[in-house]
């Protein structure tokens, strides 16, 4: 019999996809799950390129969007309701919506909201952040190991992204991405990035500069700087065309990012830049990445202020050189 499981998904694109690997573990069980994931309106293109989900309900904001998904949930008999996020609003709905079985963490005065509070086990070899959408999702039956996130990427959407932007498929591209949504605190100098793009242009790697929105000021500005050879497409796409180009470079170098994780999802290999924050928590999933950290510097938890003058003291000490020759040692290992 197939069980029905609401999963009320994360807020953040790196939150996002580093509650996959969880999904794609029970799908893998055997057992038959139909996984509907709840989420906001800006991931909802994310969670159609992912092979564990079967349908995806939309959560609009405020009151309304709330009573809106709470009908629709209502209406598709779930057996239980997984919530991801700890927040208030994250387990009201699925109680609005009467789903028998709320399994999440306490905080936000939800208790009365849930029927199972699960606490978090502290096993050193589950300290990934990732561990803990598995530890929701089945806490009497804990896996030996993760598989690594993954998104569907269809050839011809690469194919139409690289025609979009005039890529040549056999070129030598790497990703530059410098921003991080949580601010300062995650951002490696902007003038570091350009450092090593310059670098990189000398040995022949054209450089895209890519970001959301948010970040096309900062992404714009790391490009100018590093001049021919670079462009900023921040801004210029949604999420699935944002995937396909990270699958088309040979290596992307980045902060502890949403963008970082988007690229480990790709299959992409990462150098990520790692300054207080603990890559043994928020590290990117899968083989073959490179992380740089700052060195004598005490990690933190994930949890730290956006703007930070320790962290981006950390963060400054972390040299160009450094993370140049680790992305040297990706392109090379690649055959590039």
């Amino acid at each position: 019999m197939t069980e029905n499981i609401l999963i009320c998904g994360t807020n953040w694109l790196g939150d996002s996809i580093m509650s996959m690997p969880a999904l794609q573990w029970l799908k893998g069980q055997g057992a038959s799950s139909r996984i509907t994931m709840l989420v906001k309106p800006q991931l909802v293109e994310l969670w159609k390129m992912h092979s564990a989900v079967d349908d995806i309900i939309n959560l609009e904001p405020g009151v309304g969007g709330v009573s809106k998904a709470a009908r629709v949930i209502r209406r598709k008999k779930f057996a239980r309701a997984i919530v991801f996020p700890n927040s208030l609003r994250s387990a009201m709905v699925p109680f609005l919506a009467g789903v028998p079985e709320r399994v999440g963490r306490v905080g936000h005065w939800r208790r009365s909201l849930l029927t199972r509070v699960i606490k978090f086990g502290d096993s050193p070899a589950h300290r990934h952040q990732s561990w803990e959408y598995v530890e929701l999702l089945s806490p009497d039956k804990m896996p030996s190991d993760l598989p690594p996130p993954r998104l569907i990427l269809s050839s011809s959407a690469v194919d139409a992204v690289a025609t979009r932007f005039g890529m040549d498929r056999a070129g030598r591209y790497v990703s530059i991405m410098p921003g991080a949504a949580r601010g300062s605190s995650k951002r490696w100098p902007g003038e570091y990035f350009v450092e090593v793009g310059w670098r990189l242009i000398e040995r022949k790697c054209q450089i895209l500069v890519l970001g959301t929105e948010t970040e096309k000021r900062i992404c714009s500005d790391v490009a100018s700087c590093i001049g021919a050879g670079a462009r900023s497409l921040a801004g210029q796409t949604r999420i699935p065309e944002l995937a396909a180009l990270l699958s088309l470079c040979s290596v992307v170098i980045c902060n502890d990012s949403g963008g970082m994780h988007l690229a480990a999802a790709c299959g992409s290999r990462i150098v990520a830049v790692f300054g207080l924050t603990d890559p043994a928590t928020t590290g990117p999933l899968g083989t073959g990445h490179r992380v740089i950290c700052a060195e004598g510097i005490a990690k933190r938890s994930r949890d730290i202020e956006r703007q930070s003058s320790e962290a981006e003291h950390a963060l400054r000490s972390i040299r160009p050189d450094v993370v140049l020759k680790a992305a040297l040692e990706l392109l090379s290992t690649r055959g590039a």
